[in-house]
């Protein structure tokens, strides 16, 4: 008789219930305790001893079989980041937000209940973005960019976001396709995964036709990265916000507009998702202070920068292991530190060719950019796409189609 079948629970509910506790452990704490209290520290020791045992339980398999063991771990660790910036560096509290609050409405308030308190802390640390509190992100997304103090009606937010889940889960559908399907196995087959031969293709026979069917791949992966998260945030918005426990100014879009993206800069920091920004910047200027840079340093900026893609690559890296990549296939971490590699290039190209560039007409200058993004993308993500492509074909699942939504292949092979 195993332990499960003898009433015990199962081997994934301890570090699941410990991943719930660093959460709990950290909105309690930025509840109740004042920004310099001596509880915050011990309270950031007991989250990192918490997550060391939940990467402990997952080094002795105990999410053997459960494929979201991956991004279960990855994520506790960004929580523990989260911690610490609410805990330590930005010392978010209660206080400090009712006071916010005050003065931005010109109104004393008196919501200072413990139940208030306890619901607010829990919330704040789901919060990642620090909506509609002293802490929020700079560059959130506008509901209008046109008029960006515009927020919709109740009724009308609901409406767009069942259209942005409806218009997600269709291009899903459609840039997707069975692994069984005609002419696939032979596109996928066609796909490298050792870094070196992506990075730096070969020329040979059929070398175009490769570059068309990773391009059409790489396409339709952007596309559904992009619709998934849409759909995802768009359908838990639009429940809260239809049953009332959220105002639609708590749930602004989730991501810029992909047209402000002719930087790989400004993709990254405006048109895609900005849910870690606050957590890995505080932290990455912490690492940058503790090692002596100075805050007006261009190093801290590029430390923010390997800080933010590194924790980018760790937490995918537990999205490809949840996908049944195997840890030593995966090539997320190649994918994220290209891109902050990539942004270095564009910065020293805009330094240098700054004459150049300032000479341009606005649009040469965002079609030159565009191009290099897409050109940039087009040659890092296969890195990354890749052996998850494979992976996913050799089990059968339906994947990212590299017919893009235009059905049968055989006008690609």
């Amino acid at each position: 008789m195993t332990a499960q079948t003898a009433g015990m629970p199962p081997p994934w509910a301890i570090p699941a219930l410990q991943w719930l506790l660093v959460q709990l452990v950290t909105g309690l704490t930025i509840a109740l305790a004042p920004a310099h209290s001596p509880a915050r520290p011990i309270a950031a020791v007991a989250v990192v001893a918490l997550a060391a045992s939940v990467q402990q339980h997952a080094i002795q398999q105990a999410f053997a079989g459960v494929r979201v063991g991956g991004p279960i771990v990855a994520m506790c660790w960004v929580n523990v980041l989260n911690a610490f910036d609410l805990l330590l560096l930005s010392r978010a509290s209660y206080d400090a937000q009712v006071a916010w609050e005050a003065k931005k409405t010109r109104e004393k308030t008196t919501h200072k209940s413990l139940f208030r308190r306890v619901v607010w802390g829990v919330n704040t640390v789901f919060n990642y973005r620090r909506i509609d509190t002293p802490w929020q992100i700079d560059q959130l997304p506008a509901f209008d960019d046109s008029d960006p103090d515009y927020v919709p009606t109740r009724l009308r937010y609901v409406g767009l976001a069942a259209a942005k889940v409806v218009f997600a889960l269709v291009a899903v559908h459609m840039f997707t396709v069975e692994a069984d399907e005609m002419y696939v196995a032979d596109a996928v087959v066609m796909l490298p995964t050792d870094v070196r031969t992506v990075l730096v293709p070969g020329r040979g026979e059929g070398a175009a036709r490769r570059v068309l069917v990773q391009s059409l791949f790489t396409v339709s992966f952007g596309v559904i990265c992009r619709a998934a998260i849409l759909a995802g945030y768009s359908s838990y918005a639009m429940l809260v916000v239809a049953l009332g426990f959220y105002e639609p100014v708590e749930w602004p879009p989730i991501a810029g507009s992909l047209t402000d993206a002719w930087t790989l800069r400004r993709l990254w920091s405006r048109s895609w998702h900005q849910i870690f920004r606050q957590t890995v910047v505080s932290n990455g200027n912490f690492i940058a202070s503790t090692l002596g840079i100075p805050s007006s340093s261009a190093w801290v900026c590029y430390m923010r920068l390997a800080f933010a893609f590194a924790v980018s690559g760790l937490v995918h890296l537990g999205m490809d292991l949840a996908f049944g990549v195997p840890l030593a296939q995966s090539g997320a971490m190649y994918f994220f530190m290209l891109q902050a590699a990539g942004i270095v290039v564009e910065n020293v190209s805009q330094h240098v060719f700054r004459d150049t560039i300032n000479k341009m007409s606005p649009g040469w200058r965002q079609g030159i950019g565009y191009t290099w993004v897409i050109v940039f993308l087009l040659w890092t993500t296969p890195v990354w796409l890749n052996p998850l492509v494979h992976q996913l074909h050799r089990e059968g699942v339906r994947a990212f189609s590299p017919f893009l939504c235009l059905g049968s292949g055989s006008w690609v092979l």
